[in-house]
């Protein structure tokens, strides 16, 4: 875990080789020189010695050398790639980095890939994740506070926010949630996301992991903050809201009218993912009047020698597809794209052909399943999938009625959710904010402030001219 060649030049040499740095007798000789005699006189003065001192400032030409008092500390250091240094006759020891495992090199991100943007992501080592926000950042008032999580692997974690704008309240409550955890290990990103966040038990998330500097840099200048973990390429935003998990940060390099067409079409991702089929099978088996009466006749033609009922079609099509999703993430890369050719083609078209299901049905699964691949965040798109099936179940047992107690169930739960104090549908509720709060993207000069609910310090975010060339 350590680079030898740092243990050999800057630390074995220093100590072992005889020269003027470790030969030192406790004296110093200092030459007076007289104006009048035009000759030197050598003085010499006994300085007290402090070993301690000495190797500290001038024996360890190290950078990165720090004073330790307690084992558990210098276990934690040796641990973590360091090196310890220990001396007879003194208190304390010296904790000297001198890391050299191998690590990740910063690559584009696999994730969360946008097209007119950066091509940075971050890695597991947390000191490059730190140095890529202070470089993107690139201003004094970034606060990056390290604390360890975890009785044995005592993983590193990094609180980051702009000191000048981000809410003093909202920080002391990251940090707080932070150093009253009491468990043995903290080994991911989405370990510590259930550990801190407000609500666990409904299964929607309300923390935003993101793997892009970039996009982190852009929630610190509005106040938020960022949680990085050791180990893992990986950082946590707080809070978040419902729109920021429906945002890409494409929006931000995108023409307004772009960005907010794309922001439309994720919105109504949303809803088909969550209602699609529930929908169907509502109107199928309850409402079929609401339908024409020649796509009622298209339906039942093709549903009549389909011998089962249509609950257990959707079923066998819905676990069918995400057997499919999972199956071509764990299978190797090459044969991945084979896998989905096979799943989606070959099994739809003789699912069809062999009377199982209707083609009409896989047409409504395909569409679901494309919706749920237009939301940006992997996390907020799995809390959609699962309740697709409450939803599925509504609908075939009581219809829209069915559908409508659920939607009021669901809106329920996200209006009464809190991400650190934040109301989770800000700025949808209570009212449909179309300022500086709005859901959809402004045109860059017209971006004058920043979020309210956030609360920052800094209200602002530009002068309300920020075109001075033209105005």
């Amino acid at each position: 875990m350590v680079d030898s060649d740092l243990i050999n030049r800057f630390v074995l040499n220093p100590l072992m080789l005889r020269n003027d740095n470790n030969t030192f007798d406790g004296t110093v000789k200092q030459e007076v020189t007289s104006q009048l005699l035009k000759d030197t006189i050598s003085v010499k003065k006994v300085k007290k010695f402090d070993l301690e001192n000495y190797i500290y400032t001038n024996l360890m030409p190290q950078n990165s050398l720090k004073k330790v008092n307690k084992f558990n500390e210098i276990l934690e250091g040796v641990n973590s790639g360091n090196c310890a240094l220990f001396v007879d006759t003194i208190n304390i020891a010296f904790d000297i980095d001198v890391k050299g495992f191998k690590q990740r090199s910063v690559d584009s991100p696999n994730n969360e890939v946008i097209i007119k943007g950066s091509q940075e992501a971050f890695v597991e080592n947390i000191r490059t994740n730190t140095s890529l926000l202070r470089r993107i950042t690139n201003n004094e008032n970034l606060i990056i506070e390290s604390l360890s999580i975890g009785e044995i692997s005592k993983t590193k974690v990094a609180v980051c926010y702009m000191n000048n704008i981000a809410n003093p309240e909202l920080v002391n409550e990251v940090k707080y949630r932070l150093n009253n955890l009491s468990l043995d290990s903290l080994i991911s990103t989405g370990q510590l996301e259930q550990l801190i966040e407000d609500d666990e038990k409904s299964g929607i998330p309300s923390l935003l992991a993101t793997e892009r500097p970039d996009k982190c840099s852009k929630f610190l200048m509005q106040g938020r903050v960022i949680i990085l973990i050791n180990g893992n390429p990986y950082a946590i935003a707080a809070p978040a809201v419902l729109i920021d998990f429906l945002s890409s940060p494409e929006d931000t390099n995108l023409r307004v009218t772009f960005a907010n067409f794309l922001k439309s079409l994720r919105f109504l991702a949303y809803f088909i993912t969550l209602l699609a089929p529930g929908l169907f099978i509502a109107v199928t088996s309850f409402h079929q009047e609401i339908l024409p009466t020649e796509l009622l006749f298209s339906i039942l033609a093709s549903r009549e020698s389909v011998p089962f009922p249509i609950i257990f079609e959707l079923l066998i099509m819905e676990i069918s597809f995400e057997l499919i999703r999972e199956s071509s993430l764990r299978v190797p890369g090459p044969v991945g794209s084979t896998l989905g050719i096979v799943g989606a083609l070959i099994l739809g078209d003789a699912a069809v052909s062999a009377h199982i299901v209707s083609p009409l049905l896989i047409i409504v699964v395909a569409i679901t399943g494309l919706s749920s691949f237009a939301i940006p965040d992997f996390s907020f798109s799995f809390h959609l999938r699962v309740y697709r099936f409450i939803f599925v179940f509504l609908g075939y047992t009581a219809g829209f009625l069915g559908i409508g107690l659920g939607l009021f169930v669901y809106i329920n739960m996200l209006c009464s959710m809190k991400s650190f104090g934040v109301n989770f549908t800000d700025p949808l509720t209570p009212n449909l904010s179309l300022g500086h709060n709005s859901y959809f993207v402004k045109p860059a000069w017209k971006q004058e402030k920043r979020a309210s609910y956030i609360v920052p310090k800094k209200e602002k975010s530009q002068p309300q001219i920020s075109k001075k060339w033209k105005y």
